[in-house]
């Protein structure tokens, strides 16, 4: 039998570190991967997203492996601890984005990809291909409107003291300086639509602004923003539609 601190305790340890490091290695080549090819278009945004997120377990499972080598190698002064160190390390770097970048955020909003500020009569696209009158995923209208106004319902139109020819041409502005391919406008109608970007992975939500008219010469402004996949957006359609009218209105 080997001995407290022999070369049986060390060989294990030995072997453990070897197995987080390049485990831990290998889950964040495939999630870095999986995010960087669908960011360019080179597979699938959802397919890309899932390589990420499905890394969640392989990574909970080598950082505990790791904390379970380094105090073994602690507690019986004995093998290389530096492999399990970095492994354990890297394994929790991994688990850190993926949490405070999908499992955090999305356990804070509804599952839901389409925003607007009216949910009774949502502003409608003309030129690009989106669901009508709303994209609801897996759930009726009336769920939707339930997510929608139980999370979002300090989402409202906003009034501009300009008219709506001039209105659009800020928004349109606005959406150039932000990088949104702009898709089509149409300021007789009071319509412009557009594509935004969301995230590393530049998943692509489609925008439409409606300008209306009122009587004293200004514009009621409603907005509209949708996700062209998934179910849950992790808030990034709503943050959206709330930046853009605060600067707007500021302009």
């Amino acid at each position: 039998m080997a001995s407290l601190g022999g070369p049986a305790e060390s060989r294990w340890i030995k072997w453990g570190g070897n197995f987080v490091l390049g485990g831990a290695i290998l889950a964040m080549v495939i999630a870095l991967c999986g995010l960087t090819l669908a960011r360019y278009d080179m597979i699938d945004k959802i397919q890309g997203f899932f390589a990420f997120v499905m890394m969640l377990n392989p990574a909970r499972v080598l950082a505990a492996v790791g904390v379970v080598v380094l105090i073994a190698a602690y507690a019986r002064k004995t093998g290389p601890k530096r492999n399990a160190a970095i492994g354990t390390v890297l394994a929790a770097a991994l688990l850190t984005v993926i949490y405070t970048q999908v499992i955090i955020p999305g356990g804070k909003v509804p599952p839901i990809h389409d925003i607007t500020t009216n949910i009774d009569n949502p502003p409608q696209f003309a030129t690009l291909d989106v669901d009508t009158p709303v994209s609801t995923g897996p759930f009726s209208v009336e769920e939707w409107r339930a997510f929608h106004q139980g999370a979002y319902s300090d989402i409202q139109p906003i009034i501009v003291n300009k008219s709506p020819v001039e209105v659009l041409a800020d928004a349109r502005a606005l959406m150039e300086s932000r990088g949104w391919d702009v898709a089509a406008s149409d300021p007789q109608a009071g319509q412009l639509e557009g594509t935004a970007y969301a995230g590393y992975l530049k998943f692509r939500d489609d925008v439409v602004i409606k300008a209306t008219p009122i009587e004293d010469g200004s514009t009621r402004v409603d907005m509209r923003s949708v996700s062209q996949v998934g179910v849950s957006d992790l808030g990034y359609n709503a943050a959206r539609v709330k930046a853009f009218l605060a600067d707007l209105q500021a302009r």
